[in-house]
């Protein structure tokens, strides 16, 4: 994703609530997190990120077998085991025991497959789910009242900013309902 400067008609929307260089500072960043989050959350950012837990979970899965053929004495997997525990002493870099390795590769290769298992087929909606509680952070860091209202004709100074940080990051179609719902969902989160 390369760089771009936040659009004018987000800074007066910031600055329609605080004018303050701090907040609207806070909204740009906001702003470059959704655009990040929103680039993952499309097509070839969930397709690379399936194909990196892939990548992970072969690798893994031949780590663990590896390290199942080095527990038996006289293979070569053994020796090249007690070969890498003597060059670890001798660089006096502290040794992790493979008894923990492999069990931490093996807790890793199930998260892994979890995580695939919910990414795939569905488009991912991690960036509204990002601007919405750092939405609500940055309000309360600000001592800024966060208010949910999403009439058709008037809508609480949060939820029209959730809205311009999404058309900033490159998601127009957010409504303001969409972003009441959003807003909502942070919250419960912090109470629960």
């Amino acid at each position: 994703m390369k760089k771009r400067r936040r659009t004018k008609t987000l800074e007066k929307a910031a600055r329609a609530i605080k004018d303050s260089d701090e907040f609207v500072e806070h909204i740009f960043n906001i702003a470059g997190g959704f655009a990040a989050h929103h680039e993952l959350d499309t097509g070839a950012g969930a397709r690379g990120v399936r194909q990196s837990l892939k990548a992970f979970d072969k690798h893994a899965s031949k780590l663990l077998e590896w390290f199942d053929a080095s527990v038996e004495p006289g293979t070569s997997e053994h020796e090249a085991l007690n070969a890498i525990r003597t060059a670890f002493q001798d660089v006096r870099v502290p040794y992790v025991e493979a008894t923990a390795t492999r069990t931490w590769l093996e807790h890793a290769l199930k998260a892994s497959k979890s995580a695939e298992t919910r990414l795939q087929g569905k488009k991912l909606k991690n960036a509204p789910r990002f601007a919405a509680e750092a939405l609500r952070a940055t309000f309360e860091h600000h001592k800024l009242k966060l208010s949910l209202k999403a009439t058709q004709k008037n809508q609480s100074d949060a939820v029209k900013l959730l809205c311009a940080i999404a058309k900033d990051g490159g998601e127009a179609s957010m409504t303001a309902a969409d972003a009441k719902e959003w807003l909502i969902l942070s919250t419960r989160k912090v109470r629960d």
